[in-house]
């Protein structure tokens, strides 16, 4: 059956009871509608569904269900594997749903699924608290809160998934439904890491914690010395209060003040750095982290956490070609030391970077069989970002991510936190262990028997 013929039908069992609105392949803004963060994504729907509320998407949904054509759910487009599009289907985009309203007490807010993080993090901001969230504020606040969710406070304050206690969510066949502890229970505890497999989150409830200024610190290695400013990094935060994340990165360097010209769009390693405790005694622990160890240049200064949440969006611009390999490592050895600083050496552009995150603090101590997110005892996380604009140098970028990725299977598990990878499914048994993938094909069998549903890390129903 022409697909033509079913996006008709579609369009005419949602006269009446659609109040958002519709792009088709042959509108004027149907190029610029499908496009996403990531260039390398091209995909064509059949429809795109702008919804403006939870009926909405659930008329979209049954809609599609009816016609069998194939469903994606975009909020804010951000994931690197490009599932918020899909070929000949339709598309459920929540971008018009993007309301935050704090609750009375101010411990909670509810936020619409089409929120970006900065919509939150802004909102948040005016009673002096935050919810734990990633750290480009032009992400989308559902596809991150699913697969997990670390930023600058996740140490602190847990992963955004740990930080989800309700959900609004409309299930594969238009029915909606709520989660939560005295709900759906078993539904939330899916939600809180099982990615996107379990329907369309229209609204999150979410908590928040109370803080409003934080210190950035960061610190320049030359690209040589990686040795000695990795060792310092793997040896401070080791022991590190929770109150204090930092990530070690391999990249171009930025021009920086300080920052001498000659090594200006170098490889160099960076150490970037956020203390979201009692800023009095954050200096002493942040200080020793990239005041010592030798840097090049650097700085420690008190900032607004909403400035520190969008001080990477420019780096990180929709439009641009990506690609990512990831997984979670059990150590930092003279090894992985030695494969980083090759890589380094190899880095191919200007735009990619190799990102190692000690894990631990609040994250590390929320019970295993607590939420659907797993390998929370991991220690580090190695995020290989290969990004670049000029097709050509498509296939030079995405070699340099593998071959980076292979070099640390020494220290590295097959598990990789879901935000960070591709479409994988290959890896679904390691990112879920077997009692986690178990319970999660159960809730599959349950609210999507037919798999219409699926994230980057497919969860198969349970026969």
């Amino acid at each position: 059956m022409e697909t033509s013929q079913r996006v008709g039908r579609i369009l005419a069992s949602l006269d009446g009871e659609f109040a958002g609105s519709v792009v088709l392949p042959a509108d004027p803004d149907y190029e610029r509608a499908r496009r996403i963060w990531n260039a390398t994504v091209d995909k064509r729907p059949a429809l795109i569904a702008y919804c403006a509320s939870t009926a909405d998407v659930a008329a979209v949904v049954r809609a599609a269900r009816a016609e069998g054509l194939p469903l994606s759910v975009r909020g804010g487009g951000h994931q690197v594997a490009g599932l918020s599009v899909c070929d000949e289907g339709v598309v459920v985009d929540l971008s018009r749903m993007r309301s935050v309203v704090v609750d009375a007490d101010g411990t909670s807010l509810r936020a619409g699924g089409g929120c970006l993080l900065g919509d939150v993090d802004k909102k948040a901001a005016t009673i002096g608290r935050v919810v734990p969230a990633g750290v480009v504020s032009h992400t989308g606040l559902g596809g991150l809160a699913l697969g997990g969710g670390f930023g600058w406070t996740f140490r602190n304050y847990g992963l955004t998934c740990d930080n989800i206690i309700g959900a609004e969510v409309v299930t594969a066949d238009g029915t909606v439904v709520h989660a939560g502890e005295e709900a759906d229970a078993d539904l939330l505890w899916a939600l809180r890491g099982g990615g996107g497999n379990f329907g369309v989150v229209t609204e999150f409830t979410l908590a928040t914690h109370p803080l409003t200024d934080v210190l950035l610190g960061q610190a320049v290695h030359r690209l040589d010395d990686l040795p000695r400013a990795l060792a310092h990094y793997v040896s401070v935060m080791e022991a590190a209060p929770d109150e204090l994340t930092a990530i070690c990165i391999i990249c171009a360097a930025p021009p920086l003040p300080g920052v001498p010209q000659e090594i200006v769009g170098r490889p160099i390693v960076m150490v970037n750095a956020v203390w979201s405790g009692d800023l009095d005694t954050g200096h002493e622990p942040m200080g020793l982290l990239v005041n010592a160890g030798a840097p090049v240049v650097s700085s420690v200064e008190r900032m607004p956490y909403v400035a520190v949440q969008s001080m990477q969006d420019d780096l990180h611009p929709h439009g641009r070609r990506n690609y990512n390999k990831s997984r979670y490592l059990g150590r930092v050895d003279e090894t992985a030391v030695k494969a980083l600083l090759e890589a380094g050496r190899r880095l191919p552009g200007q735009h990619s970077q190799i990102e190692v995150l000690r894990l631990g603090g609040a994250a590390s101590r929320v019970p295993a069989d607590a939420t659907a997110f797993a390998h929370r005892d991991a220690a580090y996380i190695l995020n290989v970002v290969a990004a670049w604009t000029v097709p050509a140098f498509t296939g030079a970028h995405i070699d340099w991510a593998r071959e980076t990725y292979a070099a640390m299977d020494c220290v590295g598990s097959d598990a990789g936190y879901i935000n960070f990878i591709d479409t994988e499914p290959d890896r679904v048994r390691s990112v879920y262990p077997p009692r986690t993938y178990a319970r999660l094909r159960h809730i599959k069998r349950r609210l999507d028997p037919d798999g219409v549903f699926r994230g980057n890390v497919p969860i198969e129903p349970a026969p």
